[in-house]
């Protein structure tokens, strides 16, 4: 319940708030935490619908957080109504124990009716308002409802593997683990969530590492005129991109940039892992870089953003962004961009890439800098998450100049 607090009320990631809530628990609790948690966060908006019914009053921050809860468990998981109030109304007990006679109330009106007949269309699709109508006036209000499905199912624990991926697949199902290729990378192999990456074969080998096939797809479509012998990636941790472009360009020096101290630790390691040689690592702001005018032959920008394009792994970000911080990222996109631009020599390319949809993110970002010579948006899917990128080239003249259109 306190973790659910902290990310909505106090706009948390919840990875974060669950390493700060989370200590000492044992392999099975963190899975009962994490189902709870991200299962809260999936269907927040139909549970909120369900306990409101009955109450007079918004309840407090626990008390809210306590009856999301309660109420997932009634509805979503394979509990006898006793057990999951029980269990709801104890640990309310333990936090606030005022406010545990009115959780048990209402949880138990909860369980003695249906779930609501009539939602919203907002509500239905689980989604902020504010994103359910940025998404109906750009994709239309069926592929917004097709959209929602998607992400309130957990994904597939999806890898770029390094080694050869039939063999590969074939040692993992002799484990009894189901395996199959994905369609958007020669890379891509898609496993059952919750599968435990550390017992795959090759894992302290660097045979493979942990990224969605849509990513890895944005990777394989940066196509430069010629191999770069310097290539950065900035905003480079956790480094899945780094290690899947330093496969691709091995003669390549590739400076992995990353800004945020308390990402470096486990970019390094990662890296480290993989085996990338040719890797560098450097602390830098992607806006203000270290380097001179035209200098540099290749360029991957994945730029930070809302993240809407990712719900479905991590259903947290719609609770931590607004139509607001959309707007403010935004221009920091597109001042990384132009930054990056600034970095590259004539005729070299950069990828702009963001794992958002919102086209305040993608075409807008980098309008006005010509037409991108290949452009493409991925919708999340059941096999992928969402994801935008498009590919620019710096002209003779230090310009973007045009390409061959969309793709």
């Amino acid at each position: 319940m306190a973790i659910v607090v902290r990310v909505l009320q106090r706009r948390q990631k919840a990875v974060v708030a669950m390493e700060a809530e989370a200590a000492g628990l044992s392999a099975q609790q963190r899975r009962w935490l994490y189902e709870l948690v991200y299962g809260v966060l999936r269907h927040y908006f139909s549970l909120q619908t369900d306990y409101s019914r009955f109450t007079k009053a918004k309840p407090d921050a626990l008390a809210q957080a306590a009856l999301l809860v309660g109420c997932y468990q009634l509805r979503r998981m394979q509990l006898p109504d006793y057990a999951a109030l029980s269990a709801t109304v104890e640990a309310v007990k333990a936090l606030q124990p005022a406010a545990a006679g009115f959780v048990n109330a209402v949880l138990r009106r909860v369980a003695e009716q249906a779930p609501p007949a009539k939602l919203k269309p907002y509500q239905r699709a689980e989604l902020p308002q504010w994103i359910y109508a940025a998404w109906r006036d750009d994709f239309g209000a069926d592929a917004v409802q097709q959209l929602a499905q998607v992400c309130q199912s957990p994904p597939p624990l999806t890898l770029a593997v390094f080694v050869d991926r039939e063999r590969w697949m074939a040692d993992v199902r002799r484990m009894g683990i189901r395996a199959a290729a994905g369609a958007l990378s020669p890379l891509a192999v898609l496993l059952p969530s919750g599968c435990d990456v550390t017992t795959l074969p090759g894992f302290d080998d660097g045979a493979f590492c942990v990224i969605d096939q849509a990513a890895q797809a944005a990777v394989m479509a940066y196509a430069p005129s010629k191999p770069p012998s310097l290539l950065l990636d900035l905003c480079a941790a956790p480094g899945g991109k780094t290690a899947l472009l330093a496969h691709r360009f091995p003669q390549a020096e590739i400076v992995a940039v990353e800004r945020q101290a308390s990402r470096m630790a486990r970019l390094a390691e990662n890296l480290d892992r993989l085996d990338c040689r040719n890797v560098t690592i450097m602390q830098a702001d992607a806006t203000t870089l270290p380097f001179a005018d035209a200098s540099v032959d290749g360029l991957f920008l994945d730029a930070p953003c809302s993240a809407s394009g990712i719900l479905r792994r991590h259903p947290d970000a719609k609770f931590l962004h607004s139509s607001e911080d959309v707007a403010q990222l935004a221009g920091v996109q597109r001042a990384m961009v132009d930054e990056a631009l600034r970095l590259l020599k004539p005729g070299a390319a950069m990828l702009y890439a963001v794992c958002s949809i919102h086209r305040q993110e993608n075409e807008n970002v980098v309008a006005g800098r010509a037409a991108p010579e290949q452009m493409q948006r991925l919708l999340p899917a059941a096999e992928h998450d969402g994801f935008f990128y498009a590919q620019l080239q710096r002209a003779g003249d230090g310009m973007v100049e045009g390409g061959n259109g969309g793709g």
